[in-house]
């Protein structure tokens, strides 16, 4: 045998082995992308009794990590510690104060101590203490269009203690003071900086920058206190770092400037950094631990859990950092 015949069978001889370590190399660095966030545990089942939900669409966590979830179908909010414990409820089917008729979203002010609701058929938003004693109510009227054509889908309160609800079908951001005081309509219908086609989702990071979904743009935009575009992202589409038709749910981790998003379509969660830059995802449809139907909003409480309010398996899926 010639030294060239030798290492032509040498070659041959060693290219399975080494083919298949490249595979195993490839697979566990897509393995460790995959899994920056595992599932840890969850909480609430289908019904109707303390600590089950209808249908739980939005989820926002205090200061203290405790959990407020808006079980939508039970006409409720419902309060847990971190853990999943039920603490408290309140609310009924109604258009009295304290009643809700669609409940779509609330949101915690930074201190803690106030909730405030948003029902998209009372067309409303109302403030409760942090143990629902209602507080004070407002409506949308004399904020430039007429009540029944403002939509607001999400509500946010900046550090200063404003509120600021995404107009769906407006096509804008309205800002009120703690009161429900009307201060101003932002953005128009479009595509440019600043415009919007279906706003839903909000957040604030610590210097009151606003992170907003802006659905049929398939993009997220931040704006500054001003109002001022600083950064956006994101196309249509299932790949890492696009979004279907409907990425409600939006949260903010300031401890490591990470943004969550919600893409519900895709049954998954998108993790970026504050620029942009796609980092990570998680979660598929299904019914297991871990999958989501029709996910709607996401919240992280301060030690970087993440909680996902599991709209269509009626339940709260709570995930961590590998």
């Amino acid at each position: 045998m010639t030294i060239n015949s030798f290492k032509i069978i040498s070659f041959l001889y060693l290219l399975p082995f080494t083919f298949h370590i490249f595979l195993a190399n490839s697979f566990s660095e897509d393995e460790s992308n995959s899994e920056n966030y595992i599932y840890l545990y969850q909480f609430g089942e289908k019904g109707s009794e303390k600590g089950q939900f209808n249908a739980p669409h939005s989820i926002d966590v205090d200061k203290f990590g405790n959990v407020y979830v808006t079980d939508t179908g039970n006409n409720r909010v419902q309060k847990f510690t971190s853990d999943g414990k039920f603490i408290l409820q309140w609310g009924d089917m109604g258009s009295e104060d304290g009643q809700f008729l669609k409940l779509h979203d609330l949101a915690v002010n930074p201190s803690g101590e106030y909730i405030y609701t948003l029902e998209l058929k009372n067309h409303r938003v109302q403030k409760f203490t942090s143990d629902g004693k209602f507080i004070l109510k407002w409506t949308f009227e004399g904020t430039g269009g007429k009540e029944s054509e403002r939509t607001p889908h999400q509500v946010s309160i900046d550090s200063k203690g404003y509120v600021y609800l995404t107009d769906k079908n407006g096509h804008q951001i309205l800002k009120f003071d703690e009161n429900g005081n009307f201060i101003k309509a932002l953005g128009k219908k479009g595509s440019g900086d600043g415009e919007f086609i279906r706003p839903h989702g909000i957040v604030f990071d610590s210097k009151d920058n606003m992170y907003i979904t802006d659905m049929r743009n398939s993009r997220i935009q931040v704006l500054d206190k001003d109002f001022n575009l600083t950064t956006q992202w994101g196309s249509y589409g299932n790949n890492s770092g696009q979004f279907s038709l409907t990425f409600p749910g939006i949260d903010y981790f300031e401890n490591q400037n990470l943004v969550f998003v919600i893409d519900k379509l895709s049954a998954r969660v998108q993790v970026f950094d504050n620029q942009g830059t796609f980092i990570t995802e998680f979660g598929s449809k299904g019914t297991d631990n871990g999958q989501f139907k029709r996910p709607e909003d996401i919240a992280l409480d301060t030690s970087g859990r993440v909680y996902v309010s599991d709209t269509g398996n009626s339940r709260v899926q709570v995930f961590g950092n590998k």
